[in-house]
């Protein structure tokens, strides 16, 4: 497997890479809504499927020219890049499971990814870009789709998150025995410092199953209640 670098926390790449991403995705967000008042929200959001489809196929096109790609280390198999996936699936067709996945758990493991960064194939200013381009996506996304066009994670989606997620760990699981990998960090736990996940295997995998929980019944408490307007007006 390759190196993995962490990137120093507050350091200045820290710091450029969530500014960079907030200001980019906020002016995203602010596009949508011009384009949703005209009438041709379906084309922007098409545009943007294509923009960040065109991403996926250059990662790994840039891994394959690079020599770095590995079947161990590559696959979009983590939960981010799951999470991704799902978020790419819904610019061009809106569907509401997957809008709650990323919604209620994709959003927390972009967002630790954020504060903890730990860029998989080592460390080059693309691969810098592209690790905050494509976790920005991941809360860009159910953010937009909440504030925007105004949708709540449906009643008791939080049960639907949660089975989905476990089967997601089970498959990948089940990839990861048979390739020798570690995807969704389930056979190590990340190599960044983060209280939220202690321990050797496999006493992280209580942790992310404790953790994720949590998050997913608080995110699913707050979306449910909160004003959909807060931000947008």
């Amino acid at each position: 497997m390759h190196e993995h670098y962490l990137v120093p926390l507050f350091s200045f790449i820290w710091w450029f890479g969530i500014i960079g991403a907030f200001i980019f995705y906020f002016s995203l967000g602010k596009l949508g809504i011009y384009f949703r008042k005209r009438g041709t929200e379906r084309i922007y959001k098409n545009v943007l499927f294509g923009l960040f489809a065109t991403r996926e196929i250059l990662i790994h096109g840039y891994y394959i020219y690079t020599g770095v790609f590995s079947i161990k280390d590559s696959l979009p198999l983590h939960l981010c890049n799951i999470s991704y996936v799902m978020s790419l699936i819904c610019l061009f067709k809106f569907i509401p499971i997957l809008f709650e996945f990323v919604l209620l758990l994709g959003m927390v493991g972009a967002s630790m990814s954020f504060i903890t960064p730990e860029m998989t194939h080592g460390y080059h200013p693309f691969l810098a870009f592209d690790y905050y381009l494509s976790h920005g996506l991941i809360i860009f996304m159910p953010m937009y789709y909440f504030f925007v066009d105004q949708i709540r994670p449906r009643p008791g989606s939080w049960l639907k998150v949660f089975l989905l997620g476990n089967l997601i760990l089970g498959i990948v699981g089940l990839i990861n025995y048979y390739l020798g990998s570690n995807y969704i960090f389930l056979c190590d736990p990340p190599k960044v410092d983060n209280p939220l996940v202690t321990g050797g295997f496999p006493y992280h995998i209580y942790g992310f199953e404790i953790i994720g929980s949590i998050f997913i019944g608080s995110f699913y408490y707050i979306f449910r209640r909160l004003k959909f307007n807060l931000f947008v007006n």
